[in-house]
């Protein structure tokens, strides 16, 4: 079942799913194990998700050392810290299902911290920790990317959840009108960019969505915190 939401106005119209019949089988994500050992970055209070950059405070003493030791091969594995508070995370305080990321830019501050930029490939599950100091490793497996699936509805959802987004920022302060137009070149990873650019979004709403690996129930629990961001009454 969809929700939709009405332009300026908080009036929902639920549309079934058979009102639009569905042409194809919802896609089966594929895992390809990644054979290498890869620095893993913990991070707290958000999530990196594919198809956006996030720009990362890096303070600890072992992220830090992390950061540093990256030669030419920029690729790590960033991974969302179950309780922000933790400041020596450990395997069992970390979720299980990061994001593959390539590090593009790392700027040291006058606090011997870094601000770091990483680019979000693809989805990972975490299978083995194979270094814990000076700072972790860990392998995996990679979830291939999953396209919503082409039918009406689908096609109805994916308007509506941009329209939300676009009214979303336009009437926030803190949000870049920017981000209205660069959501429209986002179509196969939408959902993914949308869940990284709201700072209102809880963690273990963005891991959820991270975790959701079935494209067009992406769309759906999207479209459903958007209507909530939108009209708070709706909640």
């Amino acid at each position: 079942m969809v929700v939709l939401a009405r332009r300026d106005t908080c009036t929902h119209v639920v549309v079934g799913a058979h009102d639009a019949p569905h042409t194809s089988e919802r896609p089966k994500p594929k895992e390809t194990r990644e054979e290498r050992s890869l620095p893993l970055l913990p991070i707290r209070d958000t999530v990196q998700f594919p198809h956006a950059v996030l720009p990362l405070t890096v303070g600890p003493e072992s992220s830090v050392q992390l950061i540093n030791s990256l030669g030419k091969d920029k690729t790590i594995i960033v991974l969302a810290q179950r309780e922000a508070r933790v400041d020596s995370p450990q395997p069992s305080d970390l979720y299980t299902v990061g994001t593959l990321a390539v590090v593009h830019k790392v700027i040291k501050m006058p606090n011997q911290s870094l601000f770091v930029f990483a680019e979000g490939l693809e989805r990972v599950k975490l299978t083995e920790f194979t270094q814990l100091t000076p700072f972790m490793r860990a392998e995996g497996v990679t979830i291939a990317e999953s396209i919503p699936t082409k039918s009406a509805e689908i096609e109805a959802l994916q308007r509506n959840v941009l329209t939300l987004f676009q009214q979303i920022v336009a009437g926030s302060p803190t949000i870049s009108d920017e981000l209205s137009t660069v959501a429209m070149k986002h179509r196969d990873g939408l959902v993914d960019f949308i869940a990284s650019s709201l700072p209102s979004l809880s963690t273990a709403d963005k891991q959820d969505m991270l975790e959701t690996t079935d494209a067009n129930v992406r769309l759906e629990k999207i479209n459903q915190l958007l209507a909530k961001e939108l009209c708070p009454l709706a909640r």
